[in-house]
């Protein structure tokens, strides 16, 4: 039986930005979790995803809708 509803790591956040669904993952996945950071690195170019830093010096850059 399927569950009621899906959970998320509290690093990585589904968002919608710009009209396009989207995926937030936290930078600090990256030191806490490698591996994790390293598959979803790896899933983004094996399926040809855009992929996009977030930019420090303007905080809106990617914001969660």
């Amino acid at each position: 039986m399927a569950p009621s509803h899906l959970t998320y790591s509290p690093y990585v956040l589904p968002v919608i930005v710009e009209g396009n669904r989207s995926v937030v993952v936290d930078e600090r996945l990256r030191e806490l979790e490698p591996l994790a950071w390293k598959f979803v690195v790896d899933f983004a170019r094996d399926n040809r995803l855009q992929t996009k830093e977030h930019d420090t010096d303007n905080p809106d850059s990617v914001a969660p809708a």
